[in-house]
């Protein structure tokens, strides 16, 4: 798979603007702020009123910023692995973002997890599907670690308000990904078990053309 993917450097302006407006420390800052507005409409302050919603706002983006932290997600893990340790690799990235997904998510994560286990150390042992082995662990090791770090930096309520693309926000564009890659997954699983090498060359190239982009905000 190609590495792709956007990072926010290059996202565009507009976009980063959004991200700002829907993060946790501006909403918070905003909710605060209210505050001074109404205080001075109620003659507990008077003159210095602005400075005072300004920091109002300040103390919310402060505490908005420790209660919205995001989990630090390994966005890649070491191809240099043994089967064991890239499954522990993955267990810890599925366990930092659990809280932040729906219950059909983590169900079609548990199901990949599952599908990876199995198959891995097949086709590490045959050798005879190359392509195959390499599309599994790029998915392992860096196209599903990377989506899910950026699913979990966007702000919560931009993943569910924020139509991104085909007219779908973040949840249901990883609800789609996950799914479809749950299924695929199964398919080359089954498929090593019957040896249909034709068909795991085409579930190896479906999965490089759909998932070589992991950003949900990448155009």
């Amino acid at each position: 798979m190609n590495d792709v993917a956007t990072t926010p450097a290059r996202r565009p302006l507009k976009l980063r603007l959004m991200l700002f407006v829907y993060g946790t420390p501006n909403i918070a800052g905003c909710a605060l702020a209210l505050a001074g507005p109404a205080l001075l409409f109620a003659g507990v302050i008077g003159p210095g009123w602005g400075w005072i919603t300004l920091g109002l706002y300040a103390a919310g983006w402060v505490a908005g910023g420790l209660v919205g932290n995001t989990p630090e997600v390994e966005r890649r893990i070491a191809d240099t692995m043994t089967v064991s340790q890239t499954l522990e690799h993955l267990d810890d990235v599925i366990a930092r973002v659990q809280s932040h997904l729906t219950e059909e998510m983590r169900q079609r994560l548990a199901s990949v997890r599952g599908s990876v286990a199995e198959v891995l150390p097949r086709l590490l042992a045959a050798r005879s599907h190359d392509a195959d082995l390499f599309t599994v662990r790029e998915t392992v090791l860096r196209y599903l670690p990377e989506t899910l770090a950026n699913y979990v930096t966007l702000p919560a309520a931009f993943r569910l308000s924020q139509v991104l693309k085909d007219g779908k926000t973040a949840r249901q564009l990883l609800t789609e990904q996950l799914s479809l890659l749950d299924e695929k997954l199964q398919e080359i699983v089954a498929n090593v078990s019957g040896a249909d090498a034709q068909a795991l060359v085409a579930n190896g190239q479906f999965l490089e053309m759909k998932f070589r982009q992991p950003d949900f905000l990448a155009r």
